[in-house]
Parts: C-alpha cells; structure tokens; sequence
C-alpha cells in the first residue's frame, strides 16, 4: 500500500462547523475531510489529514502560530505533501466594536461585569456597521496584506516549498452581526489573491462556491451546509491534483 500523504489545513471554524455548528474532526461531509477523499481517488493514495483551526481565528493569530509554537512549526508542517491555507475570513469582515474591546471583556473584573459587557458591544456591533455603511474592515486591509505575506513565507519556508499548495479566499456571510453587508470583499480577495500568487500558491475563489446555498447556512449567517463542503473541497482539489502529478509546480523556495 502507498504511504499516505500528509495534508494540513490551516483554516478557521469553516474547517470543523457546518450548518448546526461545530463538528468532531474527520466528519465525513466536512471539506477537508471531502477534500482527502477527492485526492485519494485522483492519486491513488490514502490522506492523513491534520486542521489547525479555532473558532475566531484570525491572521496574526495564525502568523503566531505558524512562527512561535513549535509543534506546529517543526512537527507539522515539515514534511506535508498537500497544504490549505484559508486565513483572513474575519479579518475582512465589516469592522464595528474595535477588536481590542472584543479581546478585553474576558479579562474584565469583577467577572460579573463579563456577560453585560459581551451583551452590549454584541447589540452595538451591527449599529456601527450600518452606520460607517460598512466601510471598515476587522482588520486594516494593509495589515491583511502584511501579514498575509508573512504567513505564506512562514508556511512555504517550514514544507520547503515542496507541498502542494492552495489559497482559498476568505468567505462571506449573510450575518446580521455583519448587518448582511461586505462591500469590500472584492477588493480584499484581489489582494490575497496577488499575494498569493506571488509566492506560487495556487488560489482558489471562496464565496462564489458557498452562495448558491446562502439560503441554508448557519443561524449565525456564516456557516456552511454539507453541499457548500462539497462545492469547496471540488474546487481546492482541481487546484492541488494537478500539483501533485506534477502537472503543475509547488511554490519551490525563492
């Protein structure tokens, strides 16, 4: 029997959530479970999946991950055969309580404070982002790019540019959190897009594959149903057969 081939996903709570929420790994319809299955059948070889992902993720968090813990950065990722990079979905999310109040409220105290004070900044978030006309992203798209850059060098660097590679773009939603706008996601894919086109990543459209089934997502507006899975895992794995027949090239190093 061939060896398996080794395949990380670095990805967001996409990666383990569906349409009724969080999902244990390697449930059947999740895409990187789809996605193992799709190159399995096209190579010929069984898959051993690995997704570094948590709920809220976001792309310093994933640059942090990716250049101080060191299992993930010499246990992992070394020696992959098929890498997913799906970061910045929250990032460039229409931007209403700044983040820093978000990232303070754990630490409130008395820890009473705690549940009113998530209450309100959860009750104002939409309100600002109807009244900036949802402008504003999360994260500064400057910062995006930065840090975009900084991940895809960090995670070519770590598989030596030999794994097979893809950037898939951040999705959407249909989130009243959002107050159902995204007006500058566009602009925010091309970026990535570029960026990772830059550093030989193959890049793959995220959103347009998800929409034919906005209407059965998650309550939270954000979260995909098992079809939109599927949709997913097809189109990550036309971009990353082709690399490993050799068909098309990996990133190489610079």
């Amino acid at each position: 029997m061939n060896e398996p081939l080794r395949m990380v996903v670095l990805g967001d709570s996409t990666a383990f959530a569906d349409d009724t929420g969080p999902r244990l790994p390697g449930t059947e319809h999740l895409y990187p479970t789809r996605l193992a299955a799709r190159i399995t059948e096209a190579v010929g070889q069984p898959v051993e999946t690995t997704v570094i992902a948590r709920a809220g993720m976001m792309l310093r968090d994933a640059v942090r991950m990716t250049t101080k813990d060191q299992h993930v950065m010499f246990e992992v990722l070394p020696g992959t055969d098929v890498l997913v990079v799906h970061q910045a979905s929250l990032d460039v999310a229409p931007g209403g309580v700044p983040r820093l109040w978000e990232l303070a409220v754990p630490h409130l105290r008395p820890a009473r404070l705690r549940k009113p004070a998530r209450k309100a900044l959860a009750r104002a978030y939409p309100w600002i982002v109807k009244a900036t006309f949802a402008r504003m992203q999360r994260t500064p798209q400057s910062e995006v790019r930065r840090h975009y850059a900084l991940l895809l060098t960090q995670v070519r660097g770590l598989t030596r540019g030999k794994a097979a590679s893809v950037v898939l773009a951040p999705t959407s939603h249909r989130s009243p959190y959002y107050a159902y706008a995204h007006p500058r996601l566009a602009d925010a894919t091309r970026d990535i897009a570029d960026i990772a086109t830059a550093h030989g990543f193959a890049f793959v459209e995220c959103w347009e594959h998800v929409a034919p089934f906005a209407d059965r997502l998650n309550p939270d507006g954000i979260h995909w149903p098992a079809e939109a899975h599927e949709a997913i895992a097809t189109v990550l794995a036309g971009a990353l057969v082709p690399q490993l027949l050799g068909e098309q090239p990996t990133p190489g190093l610079p």
